[in-house]
């Protein structure tokens, strides 16, 4: 199949972008599945914002504004549009061929807002969600029709696959645990700075790494929004302000970690920092909102999500000793559990399987099944 992605994102990439530099999750999962559905045999293009096109990974990574028209869409045998409800838009311009909305954004997200318009959900020919709980809360939210609804879960950067967890856990080896913080700033560490002093208090030694983005202007992290997160990471004994790091440094880092400290304040539709810390052996700390029980499947440990930041710090604080102590105490119980996780997550969260489900849903649209 010849298969097009359109992402039109400012952000500039192609698929190879993650293994050199931090990128988003919406990115990084084009990225990769794009690449696996290459090696497949498929002719895959990507149109999105590279300011270097070309092929990349067996992938055309070419500027949407240069190709997209009627003509080079009708090209595919099938698009898949990212995270954009713009398919009465496509009709309009002369698109035939069949068309996937393929999104990771909650329901209430600006560039999702079309669907309300029923002439918008006609005009998909499919829609692909990263989690139950997200296809359950658009089809309730946008009246989308469930028998051309998909889950299409997202998966592990592949360089997370080709590193080992440590043979040997923090909790067998004697040393303090690393904490880490891996997602957006403002999906929970304004809760976990406040948390960590008493989960440091009772677990001496303990460090916070935050490898999180807290600059978004050029001057720095003490010239924007997160000036305050990121002047409390430096005065708040035990943390380490480590920034956003690319995919093969971030997959050494969570080798050495012991869990993710997320203690989640955003309905996340699926959580792919969870399934990265999963499978390098990182236990999970976070909350039961939106679909992390989901992503968790059974892993990690969770409390009730909260409005009430203060209350949730002491919560999640709380938590997380009980966890952290268990482990301690508990090696044998918590290393089986550990295997578990990590084969769990190595098994199942493939992009190349990923991939295969995509290859054969798609089949299925273009013969219009």
């Amino acid at each position: 199949m010849r298969i097009i992605f359109v992402h039109r994102t400012i952000v500039d990439y192609t698929v190879e972008t993650p293994y050199r530099r931090a990128i988003g999750g919406t990115e990084a999962g084009v990225s990769y599945l794009s690449a696996e559905l290459a090696k497949l045999g498929h002719q895959v293009v990507l149109l999105a914002s590279p300011s270097e096109p070309g092929v990349y990974s067996g992938v055309e990574c070419l500027n949407h504004k240069d190709v997209l028209n009627q003509d080079f869409l009708n090209g595919a045998d099938a698009l898949v549009v990212v995270n954009e409800a713009c398919g009465r838009q496509l009709r309009d311009m002369g698109v035939t061929k069949p068309m996937v909305l393929w999104t990771g954004h909650a329901d209430d997200q600006p560039p999702i807002e079309p669907l309300e318009y029923s002439r918008e959900r006609k005009a998909w020919t499919g829609f692909a969600f990263v989690s139950q709980w997200q296809l359950d809360e658009y089809c309730q939210t946008f009246w989308l029709p469930r028998e051309r609804a998909s889950v299409k879960r997202n998966a592990v950067a592949p360089v997370f696959l080709e590193r080992e967890p440590l043979a040997e856990p923090w909790f067998t080896r004697g040393s303090p645990p690393v904490l880490a913080y891996t997602s957006a700033p403002y999906r929970g560490l304004d809760v976990l700075l406040p948390a960590f002093p008493a989960i440091r208090a009772a677990v001496p030694g303990a460090v916070l790494r935050v490898y999180s983005g807290l600059s978004t202007t050029r001057g720095g992290p003490e010239d924007n929004q997160y000036k305050d997160l990121y002047d409390r990471c430096l005065a708040t004994p035990g943390v380490e302000y480590i920034g956003p790091v690319s995919q093969p440094a971030l997959a050494d880092a969570l080798r050495e970690a012991a869990a993710l400290a997320y203690p989640s304040t955003y309905a996340e539709t699926s959580c792919i920092a969870a399934l990265e810390a999963m499978a390098m052996g990182a236990t999970v700390l976070t909350t039961g909102l939106g679909a992390l029980p989901e992503t968790l499947a059974g892993f990690g440990r969770m409390i009730p999500p909260s409005e009430n930041p203060a209350a949730l710090a002491r919560d999640f604080a709380a938590m997380s000793i009980d966890a952290l102590m268990d482990m301690k105490l508990n090696p044998g119980k918590a290393a089986f559990r550990r295997e578990t996780q990590i084969a769990f997550v190595r098994q199942h969260y493939t992009w190349a399987s990923r991939a295969l489900e995509w290859q054969s849903w798609l089949s299925g649209l273009t013969a219009g099944k």
